[in-house]
């Protein structure tokens, strides 16, 4: 989300009770974050290849669960490769 200049106080206050409704117990919120194509361009240069990019080209049909899935994450059997993140 973006707000515009505004004290984000009130809006932590809400977050917090909201995430703590929905049981999340951990959460980040990021502020004062760089803009997105100046971060891109310190890290990649140019960004030619952000117009040819697509990143529909990562996913491979899942023949028994019936669904698209990242082929990196997973070995040719769709076995996991790494462990969940949050356990």
């Amino acid at each position: 989300m973006w707000f515009p200049k505004c004290e984000l106080d009130e809006f932590f206050n809400v977050f917090g009770l909201l995430f703590q409704y929905l049981g999340i117990k951990h959460y980040l919120i990021l502020t004062d974050l760089v803009k997105g194509k100046t971060l891109l361009k310190s890290v990649y240069g140019d960004l030619d290849f952000l117009k040819e990019y697509n990143p529909l080209l990562n996913l491979l049909w899942n023949d028994k669960d019936k669904i698209w899935m990242n082929h990196k994450l997973f070995t040719e059997k769709m076995e996991k490769i790494y462990p969940e993140l949050i356990v």
